[in-house]
């Protein structure tokens, strides 16, 4: 078969092919794949391939990898993760046409109702589509997602390793405030969210994911959070109501998604059960 599909890889030019799930897959649309953008669920990206034969399908992307850091897995000292140190990732378009049924007329009237009837009825799909187009263009381009286990949400924010480990960016409740961390999928029976709080690294098993649309988001680089270039995505809020924003941070060559707002002068994510502070980091904004 073909090149098998990857999440964070660059995927381009048109025409591309990939395999998924023992399906070939042609792509439509240049972007850089991600988990819940599938070939198999994102038809507006991929579409299947007429010919099934692998070929030459073979893309020219890049790879976006990470390393890890040099222990080779993430330490908590958490009993109740003791036994789950070692990390692992795993991991139709279709048109509805429907015609009214018409009653059979006589010969004389038919071709005339025929005429007029496209008249009628044409403008009527695409009012409806200026509709939808114009409640897509309103909508907030983002949301946070209830996780209770199975696959992640599609459009969630991820990052791969060449070690097979992933991270996904989540937030969590506590002390009164909602703070942005990420979560290993890996980790207990739903995954668990890691994140930095009263300079501590907090563990938990209730969280919400991220989910944005495809193409509406962008990382950009801070030095001062006070004045970051861009509209940032609100991730949450401390206790006492200020917002907190997403962003990306590096220990090593891994990343970590973890938070920033407009009172800090860094960045803070959670690490080897401390609260890690950073000067080297990127916020997430609306694209």
């Amino acid at each position: 078969m073909g090149e098998k599909w990857r999440a964070n890889v660059a995927y381009g030019p048109a025409g591309t092919r990939v395999e998924y799930e023992g399906t070939i897959y042609e792509l439509i649309q240049p972007h850089t794949s991600q988990i819940g953008w599938e070939p198999s669920i994102v038809p507006a990206l991929w579409r299947v391939a007429r010919n099934q034969d692998s070929g030459s399908g073979h893309h020219s992307s890049g790879h976006h990898s990470s390393g890890h850091h040099s222990s080779g897995h993430h330490h908590h000292h958490s009993s109740s993760s003791s036994d789950d140190d070692k990390h692992h990732h795993h991991n139709s378009d279709h048109h509805h046409s429907s015609k009214p049924e018409q009653t059979q007329q006589p010969a004389q009237t038919q071709p005339q109702q025929q005429q007029q009837q496209p008249a009628q009825s044409q403008p009527q799909p695409n009012q409806f589509q200026q509709q939808q187009n114009m409640v897509a263009v309103d909508q907030t381009p983002y949301k946070w997602v209830d996780y209770k286990g199975g696959a992640m949400p599609q459009n969630c924010i991820s990052q791969s390793n060449r070690l097979g480990k992933t991270f996904v960016v989540a937030r969590a409740n506590i002390d009164g405030g909602c703070h942005v961390g990420y979560v290993d999928p890996a980790k207990g029976n739903h995954g668990r969210i890691y994140f930095g709080y009263g300079g501590k690294e907090i563990v938990m098993e209730e969280f919400q994911i991220l989910t944005v649309e495809p193409n509406r988001y962008i990382w950009v680089t801070c030095t001062d959070p006070k004045n970051i270039n861009g509209k940032p995505i609100e991730g949450g809020y401390e206790k006492d109501k200020t917002p907190i924003y997403v962003t990306k941070c590096m220990q090593g060559d891994v990343t970590y998604f973890g938070k920033t707002s407009a009172k800090a002068t860094c960045a803070y994510y959670g690490y080897n059960t401390k609260e890690v502070k950073t000067q080297q980091f990127q916020v997430l904004c609306v694209n």
